[in-house]
């Protein structure tokens, strides 16, 4: 499930990766992505476990700032819900040439998405398992280019790029922090599972930017550089498709996610949802190359900033200080009721 929160339509399309990822060095990068995420992953889960699920984690680690961050985490899940169904149709249009004025593709995918989201998390754990095996097979088939790749080349500006790293892995963990910490609350060890996901996300990662930098200038520049560099033939290009609009639908389920549980318990909440995922159609006109362009640095920032007080509050919190602060003060009230009524051991 945690692949599927970050393999969407940026990142199979190849566009997010060639964004944030230089292409001459960025294996090293990747590789530093690869444990980042785990740690993230792993942070998450933890803290969604000890205070059972997202929102819980926002009250205790944001106090009063709380649903000022939500408020924002919501408005960000919805640009993510907007990219992915721009790069349905993008997707749909480049591989399988079904070109159309009006974005159809985006706009069927919209009531399945509602009816699945009610399920919560067990709705997106059946997506995922449908869908993301199709992907790891595809990449896997596609990690040929990874033997022209120099492992011991580095990026030419080495502060430069592992900024750029750390701005990637913040917003894609940031994003998928509601659906990680939920299902940490839901019960599970999440260890191992995280440090896999890192892993495979690394792996097809480092399979997409090999085949685009294989290629050159023209895959690097293009609006889908996957495509452009592994479409050689019409029937890969719809294999392609198809693996892209996988990618997508798993990403689309895990940024409406939590836009449909922040309607829950609200009045006409079936009204605010379908609104919600109005907003994100017409958003989602706007282009997938423009939203990745213009709005995902921004998130990234947003999430390098959430992390931040993530590992300064969440860190003690996981640490048990909390814990042992508690245990201090119920030491301590005793030999204050004990002082309060004179009973000093000194003059015992």
């Amino acid at each position: 499930m945690l692949v599927g929160t970050v393999v969407g339509a940026g990142f199979i399309s190849g566009a997010e990766l060639v964004r944030f990822f230089p292409a001459v060095g960025f294996l090293p990068c990747l590789a530093v992505a690869a444990l980042l995420f785990a740690l993230c992953f792993y942070a998450l889960f933890s803290l969604g476990a000890k205070h059972g699920g997202y929102d819980g984690m926002l009250a205790a680690l944001f106090g009063r700032a709380a649903p000022a961050v939500r408020l924002f985490v919501y408005g960000c899940s919805l640009v993510l819900c907007a990219s992915m169904l721009a790069g349905l149709d993008a997707a749909l249009g480049e591989g399988f040439g079904v070109g159309t004025v009006f974005p159809v593709a985006a706009l069927a995918v919209l009531p399945p998405l509602f009816f699945l989201s009610s399920r919560g998390v067990k709705g997106l754990y059946f997506v995922n398992l449908a869908l993301v095996p199709v992907i790891l097979l595809f990449l896997s088939a596609c990690a040929g280019a990874l033997g022209d790749v120099r492992l011991s080349e580095c990026p030419p500006r080495p502060f430069e790029a592992l900024f750029c790293t750390l701005l990637y892995v913040c917003m894609n963990a940031f994003l998928a922090a509601p659906v990680v910490c939920d299902a940490g609350a839901a019960g599970g060890k999440g260890g191992a599972g995280c440090v896999c996901a890192g892993a495979l996300i690394g792996f097809c990662a480092a399979a997409v930017l090999a085949c685009v930098v294989c290629e050159g200038a023209g895959a690097l520049s293009a609006q889908m550089p996957f495509l452009y560099a592994v479409g050689r033939t019409a029937a890969f290009g719809r294999a392609f498709a198809a693996v892209s609009v996988c990618g997508i639908l798993t990403t689309l389920f895990s940024s409406y996610y939590p836009l449909y549980t922040a309607m829950e318990g609200k009045k006409r909440a079936t009204v605010w949802r379908a609104l919600l995922l109005a907003a994100a159609f017409v958003l989602s006109l706007c282009g997938l190359r423009g939203i990745v362009r213009w709005l995902y640095p921004v998130m990234g920032g947003a999430g390098l900033c959430f992390f931040a007080v993530l590992a300064a509050r969440g860190g003690r919190s996981l640490l048990g200080q909390d814990a042992l602060g508690e245990r201090d003060q119920r030491v301590h009230r005793p030999r204050e009721r004990a002082q309060d009524h004179r009973r000093r051991h000194h003059e015992v």
